[in-house]
């Protein structure tokens, strides 16, 4: 059998044939169906399905045991696109008026494990030099694994399973005038990774923080005194 011919089940397991056909199905949940409801809550730490990817859920195609390579990769970046979308908006009506995040979608699947990828839902430009641009970009992902900028973009990501889940986190870039990827910008966060968690909560008041130059704690501050001001 040739590579281009390779099946789905065939390259990944019988585990991951299990997943394709359940972890991306439609959501049948009546709680899917309200994500506005859940977008309230991100502050209170109150329990639900992680969003977005419980709303995405509704929208995804399916994977299929029987698909070819090709097949695996179109779909899984397109599902990763509209993870994106949703990603983008879930986070978007949080932020204050006058807030720097513009929206920004563009999905990459792991060459070595292509059920499985990242999708660029936002970017937040943080300075202009004479020969980069410092932007800090926003990710979301449908697995759960290490992030390793010291490569240069080769290797970013190591799953930790092949496994589906969720995390978000957030890359310091330099970008040339055409937006061309330059480099990392290792002298911000952690050589160039601006944050990763899997908790919504965490990653919005990351992205608040980026796209509105207020620090971690005046953003908790805030939020402490609007749920004193609410009760």
């Amino acid at each position: 059998m040739s590579v281009a011919k390779l099946q789905y089940g065939d390259r990944f397991g019988d585990d991951v044939k299990k997943i394709s056909r359940t972890a991306l199905s439609p959501s049948s949940s009546s709680d899917a169906a309200l994500p506005s409801a859940k977008y309230t809550r991100w502050f209170h730490g109150e329990a639900g399905e992680p969003e977005p990817m419980a709303t995405s859920a509704k929208k995804f195609r399916r994977l299929a045991a029987d698909m070819v390579l090709s097949e695996v990769i179109a779909v899984t970046k397109e599902n990763l696109s509209i993870l994106g979308d949703d990603a983008n908006h879930l986070f978007a009506s949080s932020l204050p008026t006058g807030h720097r995040m513009r929206k920004a979608i563009r999905a990459s699947i792991l060459q070595s494990v292509p059920h499985l990828g990242a999708c660029k839902f936002g970017e937040v430009v943080t300075e202009h030099g004479p020969n980069a641009i410092a932007v800090t970009q926003m990710f979301i992902a449908n697995f759960d694994g290490e992030i390793n900028t010291s490569a240069g973009g080769t290797d970013l990501y190591k799953p930790r399973s092949q496994d589906f889940d969720q995390m978000f986190f957030g890359l310091h870039v330099l970008l040339d005038r055409n937006g061309n990827f330059l480099g990392f910008n290792h002298r911000l966060g952690e050589n160039g990774l601006a944050f990763q968690t899997k908790n919504i909560s965490t990653a919005l008041y990351n992205v608040a923080s980026t796209s509105t130059g207020l620090s971690l704690e005046a953003l908790r501050e805030r939020a402490a005194i609007n749920r004193v001001v609410n009760r």
